[in-house]
């Protein structure tokens, strides 16, 4: 294929799609850098190490190396507080599992976090939407809505209620 035919054909296009793993690879290389390769493994590969209940309930965060150590470090891991003390009994099978996924002894021990794990998936919590002050019309309608309440505390619940459905921005 000649230089003039290669500009000319239609098959090779510049802005063809690509895989996304090339790019998440280019992109998350810097970031994955500081905290070493064997890390990376563990983060990426955590589920396939670990399993699919101890990677619900475990995050593994970073490799410690004590100086001049080479191999053999500690793997922070964070773990949700009801499974802390079951994975803690499991922490020789999880070292073993990580050390032959790796086929040497990459980690030597374990240091356990205890806090909440939140899997991508699950999105936080949406903020409450915004209101807005109520129209003279709008607090009389409510007022009159509200006007054969007698107990207090029901009524200032239910005043709050309206206020906020009232208000609600759309």
């Amino acid at each position: 294929m000649t230089e003039e035919s290669k500009k000319h054909d239609p098959a090779r296009r510049l802005n063809a799609p690509k895989a996304l793993g090339l790019a998440l690879g280019r992109l998350t290389r810097p970031v994955l850098k500081k905290r070493g390769a064997a890390l990376a493994d563990i983060l990426s590969r955590w589920g396939d190490i670990a399993g699919p209940l101890l990677a619900q309930e475990t995050q593994p965060e970073r490799l410690i190396y004590a100086a001049g150590a080479g191999h053999g470090a500690t793997l922070e891991i964070a773990v949700s507080p009801a499974f802390a003390l079951e994975f803690q009994h499991l922490s020789p099978l999880i070292i073993e599992k990580v050390n032959g996924y790796f086929g040497y002894q990459a980690v030597a021990g374990l240091r356990l976090k205890q806090r909440p794990i939140q899997r991508p998936s699950e999105s936080p919590p949406e903020p409450r939407p915004a209101t807005r002050p109520l129209t003279a019309e709008e607090q009389a309608r409510l007022a009159e809505l509200l006007r054969g309440v007698e107990d207090r505390s029901l009524r200032q619940a239910l005043e709050s209620l309206g206020r906020s459905l009232l208000g609600a921005k759309r």
